[in-house]
């Protein structure tokens, strides 16, 4: 079970089921016009983050692997394995 931190915001759905979120929490995250969120169902609610395609060591977007929900592209993953 995750235990959340309140934010302190309250957000109302409007009549075509959005939200906003507020600026101080877009800025935090880093959440810019276009962004892409990804949004998972959990048991006890809804849990949002930023969408990324792209490798997390090196931040190359091609040929990309998934690993423990991280994103790591061929290169970087040959190199994880080949270390000591």
């Amino acid at each position: 079970m995750i235990f959340l931190k309140p934010a302190g915001f309250i957000l109302k759905i409007d009549q075509l089921g959005r939200i906003v979120i507020p600026k101080p929490l877009r800025k935090k995250y880093d959440l810019e016009l276009g962004d892409t969120l990804e949004v998972f169902n959990e048991a006890d609610g809804i849990f949002m983050k930023k969408y990324c395609m792209h490798c997390e060591f090196c931040g190359n977007d091609e040929n990309l692997t998934k690993f423990k929900d991280k994103m790591i592209c061929d290169d970087c993953l040959s190199q994880l394995r080949n270390m000591d």
